[in-house]
């Protein structure tokens, strides 16, 4: 890939670039592999994958040049901040941690919602991102029991599906948020808090609850991180396995058929070439959603040829 003259990269709300350059710096002695690293930069700072790898290339190139010793090597701050930010840590010169939480304003909104919520009072959410991931945030944290916790991830539910509304509604016509927008990172990070919710949920006697997270979870990841075929399928697969031990196993394997019919397009890319990264995840849930079908419905001729298919080009692929 060739880098444009920008190499700045947008990250999640609460994450900084410092925090990023000094995790990548000690990914290597805590034995992280590409794949898990990847996984940190897109999720955790809300990277999408090709602002992953120049993440990764510029930190790199920092590295590089402080080796040389010559100090005209530093990089430029404003065009290279990655790169400036890993060149100075590796000559054990400080760096400026610019990472910010909620303000006192939001934090005072989040607990405004809470607290209606303790009172049994009905839902209300928040178009405000920040609001809505900072009442997830205490709502799952909560050590709160019974109803009034049930009614606080209720709430947090309620406050990021608004604020994924919102979201979605700025798009326009626009089908998905272009990648490295403020919509894509808070994309991201709505996707990730409404997972943690759901997980309370799944501990909830109503099984029903789980299913409907992972409802809201899909809602944020086709509308806002829809081009991102990983991120989709992941999304996708968890639904179904949902739905599966939920006792409908037929319904499961009709949510993932959209998935053999949309990710064709990957088998067609990478026919001759070798799939990297993310193309990776996405042929493995692909196969995935391929092998629920045949567990719920049998096999055919054309399923197992299409997962032997998919499984030949993932067995070209050079990602650790």
């Amino acid at each position: 890939m060739e880098w444009t003259d920008d190499l700045t990269v947008r990250v999640a709300r609460g994450t900084s670039t410092g925090g990023l350059v000094s995790y990548l710096r000690a990914a290597p002695a805590e034995g992280a592999s590409r794949r898990d690293v990847l996984a940190v930069l897109t999720e955790r700072f809300a990277l999408p994958f090709d602002d992953a790898r120049l993440a990764m290339d510029r930190f790199a190139g920092g590295v590089v040049r402080a080796a040389s010793g010559n100090p005209a090597n530093e990089p430029d701050p404003v065009k290279d901040p990655l790169a400036w930010m890993s060149y100075r840590l590796e000559l054990g010169l400080p760096i400026d941690d610019d990472a910010a939480g909620p303000s006192l304003e939001e934090q005072a909104a989040a607990e405004v919602l809470l607290g209606r919520a303790r009172r049994g009072e009905s839902t209300h959410g928040t178009e405000d991102v920040a609001v809505a991931l900072e009442v997830a945030r205490l709502a799952v944290a909560s050590q709160e029991s019974g109803r009034t916790r049930f009614h606080l991830l209720l709430e947090a539910a309620t406050s990021l599906s608004v604020a994924a509304e919102a979201c979605i509604a700025r798009l326009g016509p626009r089908p998905c948020a272009p990648e490295g927008s403020q919509e894509w990172v808070d994309g991201v990070a709505l996707a990730a808090a409404a997972r943690q919710v759901t997980a309370k949920f799944a501990a909830q006697p109503d099984p029903q609850l789980e299913e409907n997270g992972l409802g809201l979870v899909g809602r944020i990841v086709t509308r806002l991180l829809g081009q991102c075929h990983a991120f989709v399928g992941r999304a996708m697969i968890e639904s179904a396995r949902c739905i599966q031990r939920n006792g409908d196993p037929d319904r499961a394997a009709t949510h993932v058929e959209a998935v053999l019919a949309d990710f064709q397009v990957l088998l067609d890319e990478f026919e001759v070439d070798a799939p990297f990264d993310e193309h990776v995840i996405a042929l493995e849930y692909l196969v995935a959603a391929v092998e629920l079908i045949i567990e719920v419905r049998g096999g055919s001729p054309e399923l197992e040829a299409f997962r032997d298919q998919t499984k030949l080009v993932l067995g070209r692929s050079s990602t650790d």
